[in-house]
């Protein structure tokens, strides 16, 4: 047990992700020195970009549905603890189930009512202190807005200037008792600009000056400290990722992961890269737009989330890259790629009217059809053996809304290296090579992370079985 500084950001399900109130917030503690992690409630790597320019760290995210109470407090704390403040930000309903339909979103909370995404079960997971943002933008002078019964303190989002400010902050300590940490101005134009700007895009400074000034004019910094201190933080549990002994033997050869990073991609969870480094694996970046070749010695290619469709004209180009990905596989080395990545890998990425090609190495065409399409819950059972995991094999995580896979085999391919890997159309293989429109957060998926490693081992095994 021990006092780990942490604090919940209660924002609407309408909010943006990340929120108005929550740009606004990290960027007063960074201005005024604080170093901050911050989390989201739900697990999709694209929607964090925005926050790293702004506190210096990656966005990282926790997820009940995805994973056991234990795996959560082991994430959280691997995040929080080198930080003065961890904020987890998050709705007490599930923002893009309200965005799907009712058909979808039922079929997308899972087993025994349970529902993707909210806060709720973090907040006692982790023992949060919670601050509910409270929306003051159609509030007259003198009216309560409704808080939420989990909130420890409030902070006031749209008010027209300082005296309306301090209205309704008397109001609601004098009959909620619930103290106000701070207030945010409408500030019209900024939030015009935000709603405008394109998801997943750093924030320009000129749109996040404007809030931050606004939110260091009326915080109480003293109350904000108090609240994160003010429980004590429940001890993880020891286990956290689970490896089996045998992956971790000494005296080999680490393997080497080199992961795509640059414009078109860059979507993963930290606490993925970093399961693999717990397992032994050397991470090396490349780029698919400007690497001529892959990184020497490699034995693994994961390709992230992103925007190739951004990107499609300079990435078809670079043939070089290309005819190395299909190198690598040829060799019967691996690629892992998810949302755009697996896209890219396809023979072709349609967007809009135009074709563009792509890396060929998946048996698929990949077709954008929706630029905004929100990733949605869903679980899926594994029907064929592979080196992600064995048949019957159930796993979940946040489908990309943004493509469809639509299969195009070559004639000439064996019918048993290639297919789907699921009976939905989203997860995909060719040889070594998978492509997933689900987004996995590995941490949560022990028997799945443990595939990415075990190959290297196994072959290592038998080289060195061999060589004796």
């Amino acid at each position: 047990m021990g006092h780990m500084p942490r604090l919940a950001l209660l924002t609407s399900p309408t909010d943006p992700d990340p929120s108005v109130a929550s740009l606004a917030f990290l960027g007063a503690l960074g201005a005024t020195g604080w170093k901050v992690q911050h989390f989201r409630s739900w697990a999709c790597p694209l929607t964090s970009r925005p926050i790293g320019p702004i506190t210096g760290l990656p966005g990282r995210h926790l997820d009940a549905w995805l994973m056991s109470p234990s795996v959560c407090r082991s994430v959280f704390t691997r995040g929080a603890r080198q930080t003065d403040l961890a904020l987890v930000e998050g709705s007490l309903e599930f923002a893009p189930i309200a965005r799907v339909n009712d058909q979808a979103a039922g079929l997308a909370c899972g087993r025994s009512g349970e529902i993707p995404g909210p806060i709720a079960p973090l907040l006692e997971i982790l023992d949060l202190p919670a601050i509910a943002v409270l929306d003051c933008l159609a509030n007259e002078p003198l009216s309560l807005p409704l808080i939420p019964r989990q909130a420890d303190a409030v902070l006031l989002d749209g008010v027209r200037d300082r005296h309306h400010f301090e209205q309704l902050k008397q109001l609601i300590e004098q009959r909620s008792g619930a103290p106000v940490v701070a207030g945010l101005e409408a500030l019209p134009a900024v939030r015009a600009g935000l709603a405008g700007w394109p998801a997943g895009r750093p924030v320009p400074r000129d749109l996040l000056e404007p809030l931050i000034r606004s939110f260091l004019n009326t915080v109480d910094w003293g109350l904000v400290s108090r609240l994160a201190k003010s429980r004590e933080f429940p001890a993880p549990d020891q286990a956290g990722l689970e490896v089996p002994a045998w992956l971790l033997t000494s005296g080999e050869r680490r393997f080497r992961v080199a992961y795509a990073q640059d414009e078109a991609f860059g979507g993963y969870f930290p606490d993925t890269l970093e399961a693999l480094e717990l397992l032994g694996a050397e991470l090396v970046e490349f780029s698919p737009l400007r690497s001529e070749a892959l990184p020497r010695g490699v034995d693994l290619v994961m390709i992230g989330c992103g925007f190739p469709d951004h990107h499609a004209a300079q990435l078809s180009a670079n043939i070089s890259m290309m005819a190395e990905l299909q190198a690598h596989v040829c060799k019967g080395q691996r690629i892992y790629a998810e949302g755009g990545g697996a896209a890219y890998l396809g023979r072709s990425m349609q967007i809009g009217a135009q074709v563009f090609p792509g890396a060929g190495i998946l048996p698929i065409d990949a077709r954008l059809v929706d630029e905004t399409g929100w990733p949605q819950p869903v679980e899926r059972q594994l029907t064929s053996d592979s080196w992600l995991a064995r048949s019957g094999t159930v796993v979940r995580g946040y489908r990309s809304g943004r493509w469809n896979l639509l299969p195009a085999p070559n004639p000439h391919d064996c019918p048993s290296r290639f297919g789907f890997l699921s009976t939905e159309p989203d997860i995909v293989f060719r040889s070594e090579a998978i492509g997933s429109l689900v987004h996995l957060h590995l941490s949560a998926l022990t028997n799945v992370v443990t595939g990415f490693a075990s190959h290297h081992k196994l072959r290592s095994t038998r080289l060195n079985s061999v060589s004796r």
